[in-house]
C-alpha cells in the first residue's frame, strides 16, 4: 500500500494504493482512512447514486458512517457530534489488479471542493498506437502536440493526458457526458497538465503524490477542483 503523508498542493488530500493481495481493497482503504481519523475500522462505507438515471449500482460514490459504526455502543460509539458533521469526499480507480483511493478533507469538502482519481494500465495499446484515441479521446491540438514528442515518451504522455481526463470527469461528478477529447486538461497550446476554466484547480500524476507513485505498470492522476463560482457554467451543471 502507497499513501501520501506528506504535504500537497492544494486542499488537504490523500491517496491509498492497495493491491491484488488484498481479499477487499475498499475496504482497506475505508478503514485507512477511519483509523487516520481517529476511528475504529468498519466506520465508514461508500453509496454510489448516478445524476442521470438515478441508479445506485455507479456514479459518484459518497461516504457515510456504516450501520456497524451506528450500532456501537460504549467508548467505541460515534459522538453525537460525529454523525452530524461532514465527511471526506472520496474517489476510486481500478486497473491492472490495484485500486487507488483517493480522498479530500471534509472540511474542504464542505467547502465545495472535489477530488477525482485514475489509474491506467501504462501498457495499454490505446497509449501506444495513435489512431486507438485519435478524434475520441484527445483534440486535434492535443495529437499535434503529442506528434511532436519523440516516440519513447508519447504513450506515456498520451497515457498521463487520458488519466487527467478521467480524473477531471471523476471530481465533476459527471463521467464523459459528452466527447473526451472536448474535456481539457492542459494550458492552450502546451502539454502542461491543467484545467483551463477553472482557476485554482490542481492536477498531480502518480509520480508526483506525495506518499509514492503508483506501480510502475500503472499510470494516474489526481485532480482537485476549487468551488465552482456563481453562475459559472460549472455550478449550473451541478444543480441540473
Amino acid at each position: 500500500m502507497g499513501t501520501d503523508d506528506g504535504p500537497a498542493p492544494g486542499p488537504g488530500w490523500h491517496v491509498v494504493v492497495t493491491g491484488p493481495r488484498t481479499g477487499d481493497q475498499r475496504r482497506e482503504a475505508l478503514d485507512f482512512l477511519a483509523v487516520s481519523l481517529g476511528h475504529r475500522p468498519g466506520t465508514f462505507e461508500v453509496t454510489h447514486r448516478c445524476p442521470q438515471c438515478g441508479s445506485e449500482d455507479h456514479g459518484q460514490p459518497e461516504l457515510r458512517h456504516s450501520r456497524l459504526a451506528r450500532r456501537r455502543r460504549g467508548p467505541d460509539a460515534l459522538a453525537p457530534g460525529d454523525l452530524a458533521a461532514p465527511l471526506p469526499a472520496v474517489s476510486f480507480s481500478r486497473a491492472g489488479g490495484w485500486l487507488a483511493t483517493a480522498w479530500l478533507g471534509a472540511s474542504d469538502a464542505a467547502a465545495g471542493w472535489r477530488i477525482g482519481v485514475d489509474l491506467e494500465q501504462a501498457g495499454s495499446a490505446a497509449f501506444a498506437a495513435p489512431s486507438e484515441l485519435a478524434g475520441v479521446g484527445f483534440s486535434a491540438e492535443e495529437e499535434r502536440l503529442l506528434g511532436a514528442l519523440e516516440d519513447h515518451i508519447r504513450p506515456g504522455t498520451r497515457g498521463q493526458l487520458w488519466c487527467a481526463k478521467e480524473a477531471l470527469a471523476k471530481a465533476l461528478g459527471t463521467g464523459f457526458t459528452g466527447d473526451p477529447a472536448d474535456v481539457a486538461v492542459t494550458v492552450p497550446g502546451t502539454l502542461e497538465l491543467a484545467v483551463p476554466d477553472r482557476p485554482g484547480s490542481v492536477i498531480v500524476p502518480d509520480r508526483d503524490w506525495p506518499g509514492g507513485h503508483a506501480p510502475d505498470h500503472l499510470l494516474g492522476a489526481v485532480v482537485l477542483l476549487p468551488p465552482a463560482e456563481p453562475g459559472s457554467e460549472a455550478t449550473r451543471a451541478a444543480s441540473a
